[in-house]
């Protein structure tokens, strides 16, 4: 009897290993507890590979979210998971492509493109005055490491092109192209805007750990821009000696 015992323990591995590989990912999402806030439409393929037709958070909204998984990297105790959505030449439309690792440590973010219409972005901002805005957001990540849920390492870049923006006034303005750099203080991620741009944005944001977001930093919009810019600044307050108007909230 007990020599056949090898050849069971790899039959009861081999039945493992196929129900692994074939029980559909719709059937795993179940075991998984998902935010309220986060509504997945239909889920087909495997652990895998496969794909959610629709994934909604809030009011942005992911169509034909694509995903593979590495199965080597479970040999070296990590899962390597790759994500795509959308297409890189639709500028109307989100697009996601990113190179996710899991580890018992925390998680990694490698080499991933993120382009989101900013109007869809806007509901989940709380601004300072009630503004429409345009253009196309994109953040780039180079490397992200989250442990414990707290930023450890983060470099990369987020630019907004095609800036429009209509203030209070009701006027649509051109405002070019804003850069920032990413990078993680105090276990938080950062984001701190190059000033070289037509409203001479130099402001540090953050997310703190209850999720809101923080602003702080200064403007001063050229003297070129239209009066209707500098009317709207009566929204952000006086401006101090040097002519620039303070942001804070």
């Amino acid at each position: 009897m007990k020599q056949h015992w090898p050849l069971a323990a790899l039959g009861l591995v081999a039945y493992l290993l196929f129900m692994l590989v074939l029980t559909p990912a719709a059937w795993w999402l179940k075991l998984v507890s998902l935010p309220p806030q986060l509504q997945l439409g239909q889920v087909t393929g495997t652990l895998w590979q496969g794909k959610v037709q629709q994934l909604r958070f809030q009011q942005l909204q992911l169509n034909e979210l694509n995903w593979q998984l590495n199965p080597w990297s479970l040999l070296r105790l990590r899962l390597d998971l790759a994500l795509q959505s959308g297409s890189v030449q639709q500028n109307q439309q989100p697009y996601l492509q990113a190179r996710v690792w899991a580890t018992p440590a925390g998680i990694s973010v490698h080499s991933s493109l993120i382009k989101l219409p900013v109007p869809l972005l806007l509901p989940l901002l709380q601004l300072p005055m009630p503004v429409q805005a345009g253009g196309e957001l994109v953040l780039d990540i180079q490397r992200l490491t989250l442990q414990s849920g707290r930023c450890q390492t983060l470099a990369g870049q987020l630019s907004w092109f095609d800036a429009s923006l209509q203030p209070p006034t009701g006027t649509w303005l051109q405002l070019q192209q804003f850069n920032a750099r990413l990078e993680c203080d105090e276990q938080q991620p950062v984001l701190i805007t190059d000033p070289a741009n037509i409203l001479a944005l130099d402001v540090r944001a953050t997310v703190n750990a209850a999720g809101k977001l923080q602003v702080s930093g200064t403007l001063k919009p050229a003297a070129e821009l239209p009066a209707e810019v500098h009317q709207a600044m009566q929204f952000v307050g006086a401006p101090d000696a040097e002519g620039r108007y303070r942001l804070n909230f």
